[in-house]
């Protein structure tokens, strides 16, 4: 069972650079066995951005499990107002709108639909990785198939995708096309970190079913992030099919 709360907020001076701070929110509302039990995770089974639009501010989280729904979003779901830094800024959710998904239909859609070979990336919040120690902040595929089979693998019931000959074939048989990305920092509590932004273009060569899996992956990625922080509003990523021809 995927989730998604769409919180529309209304405050002069909430910004995305206060993501970290929102999740401290979600944890001040959930119940407290349920928080300790997540700080004790490895792979957070939710993920939460702040998306600002011209003057229009929308808070979205997003649970992977039928667990995290009901002591995650249900809690979330009846906030009326928070505040942050001490009271120094305030914020009231003027509307609430929740969507449902499932690996249900990500597995329908694999078996009954053709995979896209052309397909939009779009990297909503910050994004960045770590490997060997370092943070990487441009887009490596091999980092963004692995962080997302990691995170599918952990609930998914119908597919494993731990077999490292999988990750290569997605890796070698995907090319970046085209892309508009920016350099962001994103703070965290005392420090920053540099990520990205923007548009990724990605044509699957191959088989139809590797351009399947990417797919299936991508449409995961929606609830799940990819990369670091994304229980602190980092890697939220949107998918955008875009055809077959090349």
């Amino acid at each position: 069972m995927y989730a998604e709360l769409e919180l529309e907020i209304s405050s002069d001076l909430l910004t995305y650079r206060n993501s970290s701070n929102l999740q401290g929110v979600i944890m001040e509302t959930i119940p407290e066995e349920y928080a300790a039990l997540l700080h004790q995770g490895h792979m957070n089974p939710y993920s939460q951005f702040l998306l600002t639009e011209q003057e229009r501010k929308r808070w979205f989280i997003r649970t992977l499990n039928k667990e995290a729904y009901e002591n995650l979003l249900l809690p979330m779901k009846k906030l009326d107002e928070f505040s942050l830094k001490s009271g120094q800024i305030s914020a009231r959710i003027t509307e609430r709108t929740e969507r449902f998904s499932s690996e249900d239909d990500l597995v329908k859609e694999f078996f009954d639909d053709d995979g896209p070979h052309n397909l939009e990336i779009r990297f909503l919040s910050p994004t960045a990785f770590k490997k060997d120690g370092r943070y990487v902040i441009y887009p490596d595929l091999k980092l963004i198939y692995g962080s997302l089979t990691r995170r599918f693998n952990t609930v998914s019931e119908a597919f494993d995708m731990t077999d490292p000959e999988m990750l290569e074939q997605l890796v070698s048989h995907s090319q970046i096309t085209r892309y508009y990305l920016r350099t962001v920092r994103f703070p965290l509590e005392g420090v920053s970190v540099a990520g990205f932004t923007g548009t990724l273009g990605l044509y699957i060569h191959g088989a139809d079913a590797l351009a399947r899996y990417a797919r299936m992956l991508f449409r995961f990625g929606q609830f799940s992030g990819v990369g670091i922080k994304t229980g602190m509003g980092m890697g939220a990523i949107q998918l955008a099919e875009q055809g077959d021809s090349k």
